[in-house]
C-alpha cells in the first residue's frame, strides 16, 4: 500500500427529511493513494457526483469524515477549508469556461482570484506553460465558442492546474461524457500524462467502464449510494463479485437461454496472455468442439481480462477433457455454471 492522500470514513449524505428523505450516500469508506488514478463508477443516479462533491466539501456530508493530505476537511472552519481546497481542483462534463474570456484569460482566472501578489506578466507566463502542457499553445487568444469540445476540456484541465501551489488532486466528474470516442481517448491520454509527469492524484467519476479500463489503477463500484466492491481494475474486470459489478462489466443484463442438456463452463480471464489461441487449441489440438455462448473480454496491455461462457460437449468424456484443459491454462479460471447473467 502507498501513502493515502484521500481517506473517506463512514460517510453518509442525506437530502430532505421525513417521507421525502433521500439517502444519497451510505457508509462510504475509501482510501485513495497518492499518485494513483482512482475510478468511481456507477450508473446514473448511483450517487457518483454527490460523492465527488463531498470529497472537496462542495456538499457537506450528513456524517462521516473526509481527510485530504492529513487534514480532516469535515472539521475545518470555513477559512481553513478554503485554503485546504486549493490542494484540489475539479473538471466537469460541461467545461464551465467563462465565455467572455479567451483560453489564456480563463486559465489566468484562478491566479487572479488567489490574491497572490505578482505581475500580470507572471500569470500570463504560467497560463502559457499550461496551454503548452495540454497541447493548445496556438489557442491562447481563442474564445470558448471558437473551440471544439475536446479543446474546451483541455483548457478546463489547464485552468484546474493553475492554482498556486499546484493542486495535488484532480477530481474529474464525467469529464469525457460529452465527447466522441476519439476525443475521449485524447483527454484520457492527457490525464495520464498529468498524473505521470506532475504526480497529480486523479479521481475519475464515470459511468463508462471503457474509461476505467483505459486509465484507472483501482476502481470502486457505486450503486444506490453504496460501495458494492472495490479493488484493482483487473480484478473487477476478471471477476466482478456483485450484481452491480456484473452489470457494469457485462452491461446487457440478459440471461442466456440454453437447452437443458447443455453444460456450461465460465472462463474468467484474469491475466491470460492475449496472444494465446485458447479456443482454437481446444477445437484443433484437442479435437473438442465447443459452442461460444457469450464473450466479453478486453485486452489491457498484453493481458486478457473478462469472461467467456462456453457450451460443453454433451459427451461426458469430452466435457471432462475440456474442463481439465481449461483449468490448466495460466491466467484463466474455469468453473461450471448452470445459469449465467451476461
Amino acid at each position: 500500500m502507498g501513502e493515502t492522500i484521500i481517506k473517506i470514513e463512514h460517510l453518509y449524505k442525506t437530502f430532505g427529511s421525513g417521507d421525502g428523505q433521500v439517502k444519497a450516500l451510505q457508509d462510504i469508506c475509501l482510501d485513495i493513494e497518492k499518485g494513483e488514478i482512482f475510478g468511481i463508477i456507477g450508473l446514473s443516479g448511483a450517487g457518483k457526483s454527490t460523492l465527488v462533491r463531498c470529497i472537496n466539501l462542495l456538499e457537506r456530508p450528513t456524517s462521516g469524515k473526509v481527510t485530504v493530505n492529513d487534514q480532516e476537511l469535515t472539521a475545518l472552519k470555513a477559512k481553513d477549508l478554503r485554503r485546504a481546497r486549493r490542494g484540489m481542483s475539479m473538471i466537469f462534463q460541461g467545461f464551465n469556461l467563462l465565455m467572455q474570456r479567451t483560453a489564456l484569460e480563463n486559465i489566468c482566472f484562478p491566479l487572479e482570484l488567489s490574491g497572490l501578489k505578482g505581475e500580470k506578466g507572471w500569470r500570463k507566463k504560467r497560463a502559457m506553460e499550461l496551454l503548452e502542457l495540454v497541447g493548445l499553445p496556438d489557442k491562447a487568444d481563442a474564445y470558448p465558442v471558437q473551440l471544439s469540445g475536446g479543446q474546451k476540456q483541455r483548457v478546463a484541465i489547464a485552468r484546474s492546474l493553475a492554482e498556486y501551489p499546484q493542486p495535488q488532486v484532480l477530481l474529474c466528474d464525467e469529464a469525457t461524457s460529452a465527447l466522441d470516442p476519439t476525443t475521449t481517448q485524447s483527454i484520457l491520454d492527457l490525464l495520464k500524462k498529468i498524473n505521470r509527469e506532475l504526480g497529480v492524484t486523479v479521481v475519475v467519476i464515470t459511468h463508462e467502464m471503457r474509461v476505467v479500463e483505459q486509465i484507472c489503477d483501482r476502481v470502486a463500484v457505486l450503486d444506490q449510494g453504496v460501495i458494492q466492491e472495490q479493488g484493482a481494475v483487473s480484478d473487477i474486470f476478471s471477476n466482478p463479485r456483485t450484481e452491480a459489478g456484473r452489470r457494469l462489466v457485462m452491461p446487457s443484463g440478459e440471461k442466456i437461454h440454453v437447452l437443458p442438456a447443455n453444460r456450461l463452463v465460465r472462463l474468467v480471464f484474469n491475466g491470460a496472455a492475449a496472444s494465446e489461441p485458447i479456443i482454437s487449441s481446444l477445437a484443433i489440438e484437442q479435437g473438442i468442439r465447443l459452442n461460444i455462448i457469450s464473450a466479453d473480454t478486453r485486452t489491457i496491455g498484453d493481458k486478457t481480462f473478462g469472461t467467456m461462457v462456453l457450451g460443453l460437449p454433451q459427451d461426458e468424456t469430452e466435457a471432462a477433457r475440456a474442463l481439465i484443459y481449461a483449468r490448466e491454462i495460466p491466467g484463466v479460471t474455469a468453473e461450471e455454471v448452470t445459469e449465467y447473467v451476461q
